[in-house]
């Protein structure tokens, strides 16, 4: 009894955690449908003739056909870019970590510690001068390379952790086979590591989709901004259009919840193998 008691409050708690995340995105789709004058004076009513109209003038905002379609295309660059980087790099030097000395392995977990405490404001005058010296700037691609080296400290520590959870028997298992430590980690680690790498990639995923504090900085020019940068000039260009701003936060937003539904299911399975390993 006390054990259903106890699965029913998590559940309980795992449901309203949902709403909380899904209230504000409904509104935010509910106003996209409403002219400015419903959004201000009847912001709750189901009932009223949607406002089509907001999405097509979001898209077209600034007076380009199909700026933000253009965006989401600079942002794929640089969300890719950023993955790309974070992962071939963190994720080997989180496996390979686990095998060092205990001093050396502390060195290295300070170090990564640091990473973490750093301010990304603190590194944009820095990422502007190098990026500019080196002729780097408006590039979503090396945009991208900044924030897949900013993602990196986070990376390597969460999936650190689970390798440390990681079943010894696996890798015996590879040992005894005659497998390298480095093919043990390509043809055993990795495919039972899949999905919380998956979760991992989320998180770096949704950062880099939404930041704007280097995004802004390292990609100036309208033809090379993301999602993030561009959605900033809707302030100017929707001053009285609120229906068409909150239509352009939608579109904003569907990739990535898109994104996370489709891979929702490795995030299950890195959560369940998670909780075996321990």
């Amino acid at each position: 009894m006390r054990a259903l008691i106890n699965k029913f409050f998590a559940q309980l708690g795992v449901w309203g955690w949902t709403a909380l995340v899904l209230i504000p995105f409904f509104f935010i789709m509910l106003f996209g449908t409403k002219d400015t004058s419903d959004i201000y004076g009847r912001p709750l009513n189901l009932v009223y003739k949607p406002q089509w109209s907001n999405f097509s003038s979001a898209w077209n905002v600034g007076g380009v056909n199909g700026a933000i379609g253009h965006w989401f295309i600079n942002t794929g660059i640089l969300v890719t870019t950023a993955l790309f980087v974070s992962l071939v790099i963190a994720v080997p030097a989180a496996y390979f970590t686990i095998f060092l000395p205990p001093k050396a392995n502390r060195r290295v977990m300070v170090t990564v510690l640091s990473g973490t405490v750093v301010p990304t404001i603190l590194l944009v005058i820095p990422y502007f001068k190098a990026y500019n010296q080196y002729h780097m700037l408006n590039k979503p691609i090396f945009a991208g390379l900044a924030y897949g080296v900013l993602a990196i400290p986070t990376t390597f520590l969460l999936m650190n952790r689970f390798f440390l959870d990681f079943p010894r028997e696996v890798l015996e298992a590879g040992l005894l086979d005659g497998l390298s430590n480095s093919k043990i980690f390509r043809k055993l680690v990795l495919p039972l590591s899949v999905g919380q790498i998956v979760s991992v990639g989320i998180l770096t995923l949704i950062w880099a989709w939404g930041d704007s504090q280097i995004a802004i900085v390292l990609l100036q020019s309208q033809e090379s901004q993301p999602i993030s940068v561009g959605m900033l000039s809707f302030a100017a260009d929707f001053t009285t259009n609120l229906g068409a701003t909150f239509a352009g936060l939608t579109m904003a937003a569907i990739p990535p919840v898109i994104l996370y539904i489709i891979l929702s299911k490795y995030v299950t399975k890195g959560i369940a193998l998670g909780g075996i390993t321990k």
